[in-house]
């Protein structure tokens, strides 16, 4: 397993994969998991765990961790991306449930110059929770483009 802190430039609460399960930058796919729990950031008790919303953040996350690879391969530091876009965020649960263990799969779709499009979807154990399409753009300096 590869360590998250090494992969995506987040720190601190702002990290919120607990691991990476599986990774391959040539098929440029990954399976990353997130234990659910009141520590979590983003954790509502009001809910028992964390809203649903939020898994657009764990997928752009695994799609970093992704890229934090690619770019290790390479001889280089994980650069930060962006988010442009989520399209057809399609949830089938209100929250992912305290004491649970989820896995979140990215998958490289497409690429037009900085533009990465990835399908990822969120499962718990078979079930899929929810489903997007992120477009990313990966940037050499994350100062300059913002």
């Amino acid at each position: 397993m590869e360590q998250v802190e090494k992969l995506v430039p987040h720190s601190g609460k702002m990290l919120l994969l607990s691991r990476v399960k599986t990774i391959d930058v040539g098929a440029r796919t990954l399976c990353a998991e997130v234990d659910i729990n009141p520590k979590s950031f983003f954790y509502d008790s009001g809910i028992n765990g964390i809203p649903v919303w939020i898994g657009f953040e764990y997928m752009a996350q695994s799609i970093a961790a992704l890229s934090g690879k690619h770019d290790l391969e390479q001889g280089k530091q994980p650069k930060m991306g962006f988010i442009l876009s989520v399209k057809n965020y399609n949830a089938k649960t209100h929250c992912f449930l305290n004491g649970t263990t989820i896995s979140i799969f990215v998958r490289e779709i497409l690429q037009v110059d900085l533009v990465i499009q990835f399908d990822c979807s969120i499962a718990l154990n078979e079930s899929v929770l929810a489903t997007a399409t992120l477009n990313v753009i990966k940037v050499e300096n994350a100062e300059e483009f913002v």
